[in-house]
């Protein structure tokens, strides 16, 4: 059960994070590994074939690389004004939960947006960071939609770097961008 969450945030962050035809010499990994008993998944694909499979999803869900958000609860509106006001900041921790169970973490640093967390009693470690340009890529929609196509290709502007990493007690999850067709 765990491997089919973290191959589903894999694979989210497949379908919201990557892609362009302008760098198809840059290839997209995604691995997960459950330990001896459990699942192993390597997804290495090229970028400029996940534009393709962005593409592939049913128009009433995603419409020329955008897609819809509804029954939440903020508005996109709202985060694109949130997130005007923190772009002008220099790097900074914005939210720091340490209580005995878990420490989260959500700050800017060195041009990337980073989540952290780390929860004690388990051992699991989430550490992800999204470029600052694929955020500002993705809330560039209009209304209450999100512009996936122009976070797919400022990721690509941006190039080779570490995007999520996942560990538990017997679980690694790592996704990541670099030039290589085999994972290294």
């Amino acid at each position: 059960m765990k491997a089919i969450k973290h191959i589903s945030l894999a694979l989210l962050l497949l379908l919201t994070c990557v892609g362009s035809a302008a760098a198809s010499d840059l290839w997209l990994h995604v691995h997960v590994d459950e330990g001896e008993d459990g699942a192993q998944v390597r997804v290495n694909l090229p970028l400029s074939v996940a534009e393709k499979a962005l593409a592939m999803i049913p128009e009433q869900e995603l419409e020329n690389g955008r897609i819809q958000i509804d029954d939440t609860d903020f508005s996109i509106a709202e985060l694109r004004e949130l997130w005007r006001s923190v772009t002008d900041l220099d790097d900074v921790v914005f939210v720091d939960i340490d209580d005995k169970d878990q420490r989260l973490q959500v700050r800017k640093e060195d041009g990337y947006l980073r989540v952290a967390t780390v929860e004690s009693r388990n051992g699991e470690h989430i550490d992800a960071r999204l470029p600052l340009e694929v955020v500002e890529a993705l809330l560039s929609g209009e209304g209450n939609e999100i512009d996936l196509m122009g976070a797919l290709r400022a990721l690509a502007d941006r190039g080779e770097g570490e995007l999520v990493t996942v560990t538990d007690n017997d679980t690694h999850v790592r996704v990541w961008v670099d030039r290589f067709a085999e994972a290294r």
